[in-house]
């Protein structure tokens, strides 16, 4: 009786001090932890409160109702997802949508970086690596994010998107008069970048040194799962690096460690963005998200980036950076590739399809155009010949293996579903004499770095690799994707797709199912509003099929009437 009377008063008191504080406007929803560190002094009121928003929808609430100057109260989680949701619906997400035909993606209008806002010195270093004109999805966006808007980034796998925001941040840091990099940036963290793999990661952190070189080097840190964390640390101290590109669990890691300081972080970039929305990536990327930019007079600035910006994921991504500026770029006219005049027809004539095929394409620029105008999504470019080969499961390598040599493909990426797999096709490949390597998720850092390495060199002919290890892979003139197991959706499908026909350059994407899966090629048809030709191989060349009919069930037969009688 008396321990339940003390703890009604002690309730009551903390009810009653809340409402003071809520009347006063002192506090907005301040959780137990954040209040007690606020009364020991330790943060202010703005920063306990942003402590205290223990769920996305709580934080994105304070953020946009901080930058409106408007003090908000919640009490009940019902209350909280209504604040939310109105203001997502309420908060202005600008689309901006940008094409260019072939000449103007290939940069024969004369646009150059220096009409984008790029200093002298570092478009010289740009020219001096062969980057000379800039692709459209740096021309869309990078105007953008060098104003400091919070931009999602929407554009074709392989169109420049890296270069779209390390060049602005590169940019702002480089005094353009010395070259260098200007004595008032500090030595604090400036930015960071986020990407779902450490071969993604690695290769922003290329980029990055193949721009700046030796400068990059020095200003630049990876934070990867997988390396020596020890030696990252250690690096982090003596480098004062002003640019960490990680993955999301060492970042969070090294955050909460105090070694990587993140509070004066002025940029935050999510590279492959509805990849990092996955549950085992949640709990570290609202880590960075909560403690990256929080010492920013203003705020951070946000970049989302993806080839697959549907509007459930800018609505995921809306409480990290309101006022979203959604930039979608994407190319005009696809060129003509030999492979295209062997499927489609020489001349550019297609030859005689049935009627069904004709209505197909109709539905399928239907189904892209209703796309369009629902997500303002653009998801594969036109540039890429879409195929598909028919063959039973045992006989499938072999019709991998022929139609490898049948389009003549010297460089080409073997998707599969399951680890298991990808050594088995290997070691088939291997016994028909065909050089092939696996990049598979079990393999460490050093053994994906050797197979990577011999496959760019060209010591492999075909790389066989899964849906995770290849997301954002980067390799020079990749023939070729082969889908020797369906992809699970269409977003899978895209980012495959995406290892080819990098820059606008073609490529080519083959899908060998069986005949029970040819619906749904269908569906991938439809829903991505492209064609994908049914072909064969025969004789050692690329044929077009005739297109495979699902079967029709024969019409059920009514047993006869019985006779009772």
């Amino acid at each position: 009786g008396g321990g339940e009377a003390w703890t009604r008063r002690r309730r009551c008191a903390r009810h009653r001090a809340r409402a003071r504080a809520h009347a006063s406007g002192r506090i907005h929803f301040v959780g137990a932890s954040a209040r007690r560190r606020r009364r020991r002094g330790m943060v202010s009121g703005a920063h306990a409160a942003r402590v205290g928003a223990c769920s996305a929808a709580r934080a994105f609430a304070f953020a946009r109702h901080a930058t409106c100057g408007t003090t908000t109260t919640t009490t009940t989680s019902a209350r909280r997802v209504s604040l939310v949701h109105y203001a997502c619906r309420d908060g202005e997400r600008v689309r901006a949508h940008a094409t260019a035909s072939n000449g103007e993606a290939n940069g024969e209008d004369g646009m150059d970086f220096l009409a984008l806002g790029v200093g002298v010195k570092l478009s010289r270093r740009l020219a001096s690596v062969g980057i000379k004109t800039p692709s459209i999805a740096q021309r869309a966006a990078m105007p953008a994010v060098m104003q400091g808007e919070n931009v999602a980034m929407q554009s074709h796998t392989g169109s420049g998107k890296t270069l779209a925001y390390i060049l602005p941040i590169i940019n702002s840091l480089m005094d353009d008069d010395a070259g260098t990099i200007r004595k008032d940036v500090g030595n604090g963290v400036r930015a960071i970048i986020v990407a779902p793999s450490q071969e993604l990661a690695m290769q922003i952190v290329r980029q990055i040194e193949r721009v700046l070189g030796e400068l990059g080097k020095a200003i630049t840190q990876q934070a990867i799962g997988g390396a020596n964390a020890k030696r990252q640390e250690e690096a982090i101290r003596r480098k004062r690096p002003l640019i960490v590109v990680g993955t999301p669990g060492r970042l969070a890691e090294l955050s909460r460690s105090g070694i990587l300081q993140t509070h004066g972080v002025r940029v935050l970039v999510v590279d492959e963005a509805d990849d990092l929305l996955a549950s085992n990536f949640r709990r570290d990327m609202a880590r960075i998200s909560e403690h990256t930019g929080k010492g920013v007079p203003g705020g951070r600035q946000t970049i989302i980036v993806s080839a697959t910006l549907k509007q459930e994921t800018l609505d995921a991504y809306s409480y990290l950076a309101p006022n979203l500026k959604h930039i979608v770029a994407s190319y005009d006219k696809p060129p003509e590739t030999e492979l295209t005049k062997r499927v489609v027809g020489e001349d550019g004539e297609e030859e005689e399809a049935p009627e069904d095929d004709e209505e197909q394409d109709e539905k399928s620029a239907a189904a892209a155009s209703k796309q369009a105008r629902r997500q303002g999504v653009v998801s594969l470019p036109p540039h890429i010949t879409h195929c598909q080969v028919i063959a039973e499961r045992r006989h499938k390598v072999d019709e991998l293996r022929r139609a490898i040599h049948a389009t003549d493909v010297q460089r080409a990426l073997i998707f599969c579903n399951f680890g298991r797999r990808l050594q088995d096709v290997q070691a088939k490949l291997g016994a028909r004499g065909m050089p092939v390597g696996v990049l598979h998720g079990g393999m460490d850092k050093m053994e994906r770095a050797r197979e990577l390495a011999a496959f760019r060199r060209g010591a492999f002919r075909a790389l066989v690799v899964s849906d995770l290890a290849a997301r954002g892979l980067d390799v020079d003139d990749c023939d070729a994707v082969f889908n020797l197991e369906l992809p699970t959706d269409e977003t899978h499908y895209v980012h495959r797709a995406g290892r080819t026909g990098r820059m606008g350059s073609p490529g080519v994407v083959v899908t060998i199912a069986e005949p029970q899966e040819a619906f749904v090629v269908q569906r991938f048809e439809k829903n991505l509003g492209v064609k994908i030709n049914e072909i064969a191989t025969k004789g050692g060349e690329v044929v077009r099929s005739q297109p495979s009919r699902a079967p029709t069930r024969p019409p059920r037969r009514r047993a006869p009437p019985r006779d009772d009688a």
